[in-house]
């Protein structure tokens, strides 16, 4: 999921266990049995950052195989876009996130396209592409 704010994306910001460098993902969020993707970010977004989510269209199906702290993973992901309707959210450069399956706090970040292509680890680039297209027809 994510949503967009003058040229930026909302990420979220992470670190590999034993890593100096951050890597940043789109905001995340697993689906619950019987539940609909949708309404999962809308969930997850209210749940994890205190915020509503408004408008939110299906931007791309996405799949992955990867490795982390180890161990290899495989995701399949549907991504969001929305509109917060909490202001505050878009007038902070950044926000904290919590997730409470992990007890764990994370970063949320407003990053360009640009930078999250070329000056940091982002995953997944390809959905970059995408996002941008999105973001264009939306103008």
């Amino acid at each position: 999921m994510y949503a967009r704010k003058a040229g930026e994306l909302l990420v979220s910001k992470d670190y590999e266990p034993g890593a100096d460098e951050p890597f940043y993902r789109l905001v995340d969020s697993g689906v619950e049995f019987g539940e609909h993707s949708r309404e999962t970010v809308v969930r997850e977004f209210r749940g994890e950052l205190d915020v509503t989510l408004t408008d939110v269209p299906h931007v791309g199906t996405y799949e992955e195989v990867f490795t982390f702290d180890g161990e290899q993973g495989h995701e399949i992901w549907r991504v969001y876009e929305g509109d917060i309707t909490e202001n505050w959210l878009y007038e902070r450069d950044r926000s904290e996130g919590y997730e409470p399956g992990l007890d764990e706090t994370y970063e949320a970040v407003w990053m360009t396209p640009d930078r999250l292509r070329d000056d940091v680890t982002f995953y997944d680039p390809m959905v970059l592409d995408d996002l941008a297209e999105s973001g264009e027809q939306s103008r």
